[in-house]
């Protein structure tokens, strides 16, 4: 599992533009929403978080349409469906280190961005957590999608994957709402937890038979 998680890390690194335009794109996002209206006729920081929100599912999704397909088109994920058969491990490693490279900075972003509009410094750590579980249930969701299109365009992942995604954007909003009014933010913060580790648990395993099947 470790091997496999150093050697995904390895390739995703000098695929700049895998994890590096995303998180760039969220950022010109964030910044060009709030110069795109009269700030002086709308109270900015009470649906900024509205902003965020959306971004993380629209970049989420972007981050993985082609987390499969690169692999596919060139034929080591056949190579790798010959030398190991139990797919779980590297479809988990190939989650956890897009996590890790773009989830994880999108959280950081997140949270500045929350920060820059009014959030204070000791609700920030709320908010990183909270994006950091989302990124993780939303990537393993959208992951999915992109394994079930990795032939057939990427319609098909966008149509299986967004119902699934909408309960995960409602336990966001849910969360940042506990950290703008107060109270429940432990609850619904674990109540998080807890879906996304089922997700990552379940999610691998529905995505390695996916790949088998376009394999085989």
């Amino acid at each position: 599992m470790i091997n496999f998680f150093f050697l995904e890390a390895f390739k995703l690194r000098y695929k700049l533009r895998s994890w590096l335009g995303p998180l760039l794109i969220m950022i010109l996002v964030l910044i060009a929403f709030p110069l795109s209206i009269d700030i002086s006729q709308y109270d900015l920081n009470k649906f900024y978080f509205s902003v965020i929100v959306v971004s993380l599912l629209m970049i989420s999704f972007l981050a993985t349409e082609s987390i499969f397909s690169e692999d596919y088109e060139d034929g080591s994920l056949e190579q790798l469906h010959l030398e190991e058969k139990d797919f779980y491990k590297i479809v988990l490693a190939k989650i956890l280190t897009y996590v890790f490279f773009i989830g994880i900075p999108m959280a950081i972003i997140g949270s500045v961005f929350s920060f820059a509009n009014g959030v204070s410094v000791a609700e920030v750590p709320k908010i990183f957590a909270i994006l950091s579980i989302s990124t993780l249930i939303l990537f393993n969701v959208f992951a999915f999608g992109s394994a079930l299109s990795i032939n057939k365009g990427s319609m098909l992942g966008v149509l299986v994957s967004l119902p699934l995604a909408l309960p995960a954007i409602v336990l966001l909003g849910r969360g940042v709402r506990t950290v703008q009014y107060g109270g429940g933010f432990f609850e619904v913060s674990a109540l998080m937890g807890g879906v996304a580790l089922i997700v990552t648990a379940i999610m691998p395993i529905i995505i390695s038979a996916t790949l088998k099947t376009h394999l085989e």
